[in-house]
């Protein structure tokens, strides 16, 4: 036992020595492991951010919700503006929930914002919205800007509301892309006689057909309807599921790519380093082999120094990019709510771990030739 420690202390004191005599040895590895890791972290993060901002999108969209916007223009016969006309996908309430507002070609104004867009409500659709109003409006201004109950000047042209401000929340949130104005229908006549998008917002029932059934069926009826008139604009979740599946088949695959470049050039860094240490202190090794230190010994030192260099140098390099996660990945592009970590800390999930895994492969690799080495025969190197 006290052999043991005795080997294990020279050959620790042994390798400080040759660190310092030669830093250029430990200093490549730590920085070709940092640059690998470092670039890879920063794919790795970079995938994980859009997943997270794609669900993000998901969760304010809605899996069971499908948006419908046909422009009616003054030469439509559904312009109205007291009262609604025909609802021709009036059927679907038979599969979920439908509202049916208005946008007009009009924009509001308000201190605070100087873009609102506008939309109005029919009494049929009051039952969405009277949990919002106020007793002092029937206008409402669905804002992220401002805390809810604030009475806000709306100035509309040459006209001139109070409107209650309101968080926006629920299966609205499609429809609230922006700062939104709602106000009665019928409030301002000559700008609805202008023409309006016919907004309609569809929440699927949870038993009820699938959203992309749904979504192929309004396709189609608008298909068959012989009118001359631009197709309406269908918007459902299932673009962003489809970029979503791509997005994690993208990233499947360069985690693998990014490990086999990782593991194979620590490994060839690495190994190409310790066969020339090797080398140099070959007599040494054969030396310490024939006073009876024990093969294993020999190889741990290696496998042990090569793997403390490795993480060292990946784990340096993960807690930097930590440090700089909002400076950095603000610059791409990604919003804020994106870049924090209440929603998860990207620098403990799998795919950075995976880059630990394949650092510490490579470092096992790295030591195979010191293994074969060690196979030599005392004799033949002292002679």
């Amino acid at each position: 036992m006290k052999s043991s420690i005795l080997i294990a202390s020279y050959l620790w004191k042994d390798t400080w020595k040759r660190w310092f005599e030669q830093p250029s040895s430990p200093l490549a590895r730590l920085f070709v492991t940092g640059l690998l890791a470092l670039v890879a972290t920063v794919i790795l993060v970079a995938f994980h951010l859009l997943e997270r901002s794609i669900r993000e999108r998901l969760e304010r969209f809605g899996l069971n919700t499908v948006l419908v916007r046909e422009t009616i223009t003054t030469e439509s016969r559904e312009l109205t503006v007291f009262g609604d006309a025909p609802h021709r996908l009036a059927p679907l309430a038979e599969q979920g929930q439908l509202l049916r507002v208005r946008q007009l070609f009009v924009r509001g104004i308000t201190e605070f914002q100087n873009s609102v867009m506008v939309f109005t409500y029919s009494p049929a659709a009051f039952e969405h919205f009277v949990g919002f109003l106020s007793p002092k409006t029937a206008a409402i201004l669905f804002t992220e800007d401002l805390p809810g109950g604030v009475l806000v000047r709306v100035n509309v042209n040459r006209h001139s509301t109070l409107a209650v401000s309101r968080q926006p929340q629920g299966w609205l949130r499609p429809l609230l892309a922006e700062d939104v104005l709602l106000v009665p229908q019928g409030t301002w006549p000559d700008e609805e006689r202008l023409g309006f998008v016919e907004t309609t917002i569809f929440q699927r029932k949870p038993d009820g057909q699938s959203v992309a059934h749904v979504v192929s069926a309004v396709n189609n009826f608008f298909t068959l309807e012989r009118e001359r008139r631009s197709p309406p604009q269908v918007q459902s979740a299932l673009p962003l599921i489809r970029e979503l599946e791509k997005l994690k088949e993208r990233q499947v695959q360069w985690r693998n790519l990014l490990a086999a470049i990782l593991g194979i050039a620590v490994s060839l860094v690495y190994g190409s380093i310790a066969v020339l240490e090797f080398r140099q202190n070959l007599f040494v090794s054969a030396l310490l082999r024939s006073f009876g230190a024990p093969r294993r010994y020999l190889f741990w030192r290696h496998l042990v120094e090569n793997s403390l260099l490795a993480n060292l140098a990946a784990l340096c390099a993960i807690l930097l990019l930590a440090m700089l996660h909002k400076t950095l990945f603000g610059t791409l592009g990604f919003a804020r709510p994106v870049l924090e970590f209440s929603g998860g800390n990207p620098y403990v999930s799998a795919e950075v771990l995976s880059i630990l895994i394949w650092v510490n492969i490579g470092a096992v690799l790295s030591s195979i030739p010191i293994l074969v080495g060690l196979r030599t025969p005392v004799g033949a190197t002292l002679n």
